[in-house]
């Protein structure tokens, strides 16, 4: 899949004007000669010009046949719905984020991945989704001090 490199570009202008306009309502720091708005506004010039280039180098370009190009392989196999299977099951999982808690819900989200993408082997994908989305918990809550929804499984596991 190819995307025009001028909409890539379209898109960075309108975040680069969001920070802009989200940083111009920081209070000032007294005392200081730079504010929070600082690296906001920072990241925004840097975006707008990293936008500036792209536009200019997709109309230079010249050759426009439409914004987004899928490539061949959109056209064979289940590809798409592979792609619709990560997007969607992401965007599900931030919609059942607290309900559901971290560890079942990662759990579940790349077992399935994993196990689409492994060809079927089902009992080693969870196995292995498990433990590492028990570790990345772990870590969030012992090494981190991150506490990740828990969901269902509140007060089960320290």
């Amino acid at each position: 899949m190819r995307i025009h490199d001028s909409l890539i570009g379209l898109v960075l202008l309108a975040l680069a004007a969001f920070l802009a306009y989200e940083a111009a309502g920081f209070p000032p720091m007294p005392g200081q000669r730079f504010g929070p708005s600082l690296a906001p506004n920072l990241l925004a010039a840097g975006f707008a010009i990293c936008g500036l280039v792209l536009v200019a180098s997709g109309l230079k370009r010249g050759e426009v046949r439409g914004a987004v190009e899928l490539g061949e392989w959109a056209r064979q196999g289940w590809h798409v719905f592979d792609v619709g299977l990560v997007v969607g099951g992401l965007a599900l999982l931030i919609l059942l984020w607290t309900p559901v808690g971290f560890l079942l819900g990662a759990t579940i989200y790349t077992g399935t991945l994993a196990a689409r993408f492994r060809g079927g082997r089902i009992a080693s994908s969870f196995a292995v989704a498990a433990v590492t989305c028990f570790l990345v918990d772990w870590a969030f809550r012992r090494l981190l001090l991150v506490p990740l929804p828990q969901g269902p499984l509140t007060g089960l596991y320290w």
